[in-house]
């Protein structure tokens, strides 16, 4: 295609040297931008007990974050911020679907919208902001937004409880009634939805790579969220009877209740949810949740390897950088509940690989990072500005080896009702404040050594030995909430 000679400008030791050299297009890199939701680290690449071979090998041939962190952990807020370069504490873009948010900031740049101005072909699909078509999209800043048919759901019976429950209820919304939690149909990928933005995404590359300018390819995959639907075939690559659910059941004392989601409220709405809450889930659904979690987490890797196979095929490999990002964390039965919506660690902590051609094959950072980083990053990686307006830190200079830490520490907030919780990981810790949202006056406290306890069960926060290490995360956490918002 183009830019093949400028090839050792990707040499890894000389990345922040490459950064000034991409000066006209043709020089430029492409980027492969795959996005996943509701995935929590859930790779094998990661140690989790999962089947992602494709993943897997994009971790070993490129670089694996092992601690980066969301900025809100809901699909809207946490993929705003990283497109948009804000944080949700300052935007206040903090809602489930931040449906309108272009009316509210009609000025603000997007990350695609600035790699279109600046010379790249910029093509989305899929689930990057929140939904996959409509103003939410960003539609009028891509070259092209691709719009693909699929399936939810394969067969009649998964949406037969919802169906019935709608027609009796003619008044409500019919988004309050939803399917089962889980389908296993014996279909092909394609004809799930995900499967089916696979195959228009290996289509479109090969486009793309006959192309004569720089690409920015999106590609957003839904699942593993809800409902875990996934052809027969991944599902039978696990026996059931060896899902178990997680230790750690309990929450720190002192943890606000209502900051808890012990509900789970995005999962009361499928037909089968069991009781008032997951406390009240059978064995059968809590095995049946877990192993559709891993089937679609499969899935979903089998759909990212057919579009890395279409980039090796289309001769680009070489000169195409490939992010894969995760929106947010997810309980999986931890702290007896599911879904996402809190300021666990589990919530917080996503999945986050890179693959630079030239670069380091399998390093594994532990330094912390957060997905706000990425706009400048990539910035950075294709020599161009980054607008003035973003707040992350970009990653070259600390991945072109400069021993200074990157970040002291990673940000998230959630709103909760009448509160406000604000957090941060730093070293060992975890530490939250919740404030009252009208009051502004601090509510509770939670500190957790999430080395000592990795389940994040505990508050050490009155721990006498602990006074100097909490009044340092007291000091950081108002640093980075006033830093947020400035």
């Amino acid at each position: 295609m183009r830019f093949s000679n400028s090839l050792p400008k990707f040499l890894f030791a000389s990345l922040i040297l490459m950064v000034g050299s991409f000066a006209a297009a043709a020089d430029r890199p492409n980027f492969l931008f795959i996005a996943v939701d509701d995935l929590r680290p859930e790779l094998a690449a990661y140690g989790a007990k999962v089947k992602t071979p494709h993943l897997d090998q994009l971790a070993a041939s490129g670089i694996r974050f092992d601690r980066a962190y969301c900025q809100q952990a809901v699909c809207g807020a946490s993929r705003l911020s990283l497109m948009g370069g804000l944080y949700p504490t300052k935007t206040k873009e903090q809602t489930f679907h931040v449906t309108g948010w272009r009316n509210r900031y009609p000025d603000l740049i997007t990350m695609n919208q600035h790699f279109r101005a600046e010379g790249y072909e910029t093509v989305g699909l899929g689930k990057i902001y929140h939904g996959s078509s409509g103003a939410g999209v960003d539609p009028e800043n891509w070259d092209e937004w691709m719009q693909v048919k699929g399936k939810s759901y394969a067969l009649e019976e998964s949406m037969a409880e919802a169906n019935r429950r709608r027609k009796a209820n003619p008044d409500r919304d019919p988004k309050d009634f939803r399917g089962m939690t889980t389908e296993m149909a014996d279909v092909a990928d394609e004809v799930y939805s995900d499967g089916a933005r696979a195959a228009a995404a290996v289509e479109k590359l090969g486009d793309l790579a006959a192309a004569e300018k720089p690409f920015f390819f999106a590609v957003g995959f839904t699942k593993p969220h809800l409902p875990f639907v996934a052809p027969k075939k991944y599902w039978d690559l696990y026996d059931r009877s060896d899902f178990a659910m997680p230790s750690n059941l309990g929450v720190p004392p002192g943890y606000p209740e209502e900051a808890r989601n012990a509900r789970a409220g995005e999962m009361s709405k499928y037909s089968d949810y069991e009781g008032n809450s997951p406390k009240d889930f059978s064995d059968e659904l809590n095995q049946r949740l877990l192993h559709g979690y891993a089937a679609c987490v499969s899935f979903m890797d089998a759909n990212v390897g057919k579009v890395l196979d279409a980039l090796e095929q289309s001769g680009e490999a070489d000169n195409t950088i490939v992010v894969f990002w995760g929106d947010h964390g997810w309980k999986l039965g931890d702290h007896s509940s599911w879904c996402k919506h809190t300021n666990f660690e589990v919530d917080t902590r996503v999945p986050l690989l890179m693959r630079i051609p030239g670069s380091d094959s399998g390093r594994k950072v532990s330094e912390v990072v957060e997905l706000i980083d990425l706009y400048p990053t990539l910035c950075d990686l294709a020599g161009l500005p980054t607008p003035d307006h973003v707040q992350g830190k970009s990653l070259v200079p600390f991945l072109a080896g400069e021993t200074e830490t990157h970040r002291s520490s990673a940000y998230s907030s959630y709103p909760h009702r009448k509160l406000i919780g604000h957090s941060i990981r730093r070293g060992p810790y975890r530490y939250t404040e919740w404030y009252d949202k009208k009051s502004d006056e601090l509510s509770a406290a939670v500190l957790t050594n999430l080395e000592e306890d990795p389940g994040e069960q505990t508050n050490v926060i009155d721990e006498p030995g602990l006074a100097a290490d909490l009044a340092e995360l007291q000091k950081e956490l108002r640093s980075r909430i006033l830093g947020a918002i400035e």
